[in-house]
């Protein structure tokens, strides 16, 4: 019965196992390969370039992108336009409606333990850095360029890109958008529709918003993974 069940848990998969297959020989070591650590749903390739790095024990399906986890959102899979480095660390689940783009030598780092519900975007020029056991929620997007620069007066002219890193523990509520140079510390809670930018000075188990990043409730509290099921009583 156990097998019955594991093997239902993963039938969203075997419509796009060919894709899967091939993506995984594509990037991976033969070896790791033959595991197929990353299932993909739905998946539609505009670029297939750079390079693709999984740090640890390799596990079938321990990497799941495009999976249709929240019914509000089409059911569409994953958009992927890949010409930098990836890097997992670990189990990742990406759901629907998602989006990544990547430069030449740009780097992405994911944390074990990363979730996305559904719609992020990601882009990267440069390089996105999430720690261990990120949560994202629903239509948040990661941009670490500008893509084009400003002149000043005096003639200089502003770089235009730069990192984002997003410390361990992190819960990220639905709709925020994170720009370039912004660094997050870890065991923070990102209220719905921020927008970060820049180096966040808040103390661990904070709740930041926007207008301007400020600590909300800086008394203790954080999400814990572990236990974060709400019991609801009628």
């Amino acid at each position: 019965m156990k097998v019955i069940k594991k093997i239902r848990s993963y039938s969203w998969c075997f419509r796009n196992l060919l894709s899967s297959i091939y993506f995984n020989f594509h990037y991976l070591p033969f070896s790791q390969a033959l595991k197929l650590p990353i299932l993909l749903y739905k998946p539609k390739f505009r670029a297939l370039k750079g390079s693709i790095e999984i740090v640890g024990v390799v596990k079938f399906g321990m990497i799941q992108l495009g999976c249709n986890t929240v019914s509000i959102y089409p059911n569409s899979g994953i958009m992927l336009e890949l010409r930098g480095k990836i890097i997992f660390k670990g189990r990742c689940s990406i759901g629907n409606n998602s989006y990544i783009s990547t430069r030449e030598q740009s780097e992405i780092v994911f944390g074990d333990d990363f979730i996305s519900s559904t719609t992020l975007r990601l882009v990267c020029y440069d390089r996105i850095e999430f720690g261990n056991r990120v949560l994202v929620g629903w239509d948040c997007m990661f941009t670490d360029t500008d893509f084009h620069k400003i002149t000043r007066e005096d003639g200089t002219e502003s770089k235009g890109y730069g990192p984002i890193t997003i410390g361990d523990d992190t819960w990220i509520a639905n709709g925020c958008r994170f720009l370039k140079n912004t660094t997050l510390p870890n065991k923070i809670i990102v209220a719905a529709c921020s927008v970060v930018s820049g180096n966040i000075n808040a103390p661990e188990k904070s709740i930041i918003g926007s207008k301007p990043h400020v600590s909300v409730l800086a008394n203790g509290r954080w999400l814990n993974r572990i236990d974060d099921q709400i019991t609801y009583c009628h």
